[in-house]
């Protein structure tokens, strides 16, 4: 499966601060590049993330087309988080956000193990290139949010 993983230094911003902002549901849609959309009875403004907990929403690939995505809170930690994917549009999907103290600031970093539906070569045609796209974006946006 590949895995793509993407660390960017937050400038003066404590790990637990970092984390802090990432657990807050309704900062979701402020750092995720495409529009997004909770599914269900979920108010991302009153979501905090917690292990155990499951949410639905919809991610508006290319700000066009719907894809719905079932996902779990595997781990909840002082430094990390995990969610995986329950139901959507990839056979596989794990996303781990980690923080760490950098100099001057905070390592944040996601680690995407993911596996496209049609295997190898729709990874190597689209999906590669589209989460490193959508995970690069989400970076230039929790930098303008905590900058």
């Amino acid at each position: 499966m590949p895995v793509l993983e993407l660390t960017t230094l937050i400038p003066d911003r404590t790990p637990g601060q970092v984390l802090d902002f990432c657990l807050e549901g309704a900062n979701f849609p402020k750092i995720f590049p495409e529009r997004v959309t909770s599914r269900g009875d979920i108010d991302l403004d009153n979501l905090r993330i917690e292990a155990g907990h499951e949410f639905r929403f919809r991610h508006w690939m290319f700000n066009l087309i719907p894809s719905n995505w079932t996902v779990v809170i595997r781990e909840v930690g002082d430094t990390h988080f995990i969610d995986e994917m329950l139901k959507g549009p990839l056979r596989a999907f794990r996303h781990e956000h980690r923080v760490a103290a950098g100099e001057g600031g905070t390592l944040y970093t996601d680690r995407v193990t993911y596996a496209a539906i049609g295997g190898a070569l729709t990874e190597g045609l689209l999906v590669n290139a589209y989460m490193r796209r959508i995970f690069a974006a989400r970076h230039r946006n929790m930098l303008r949010l905590l900058g």
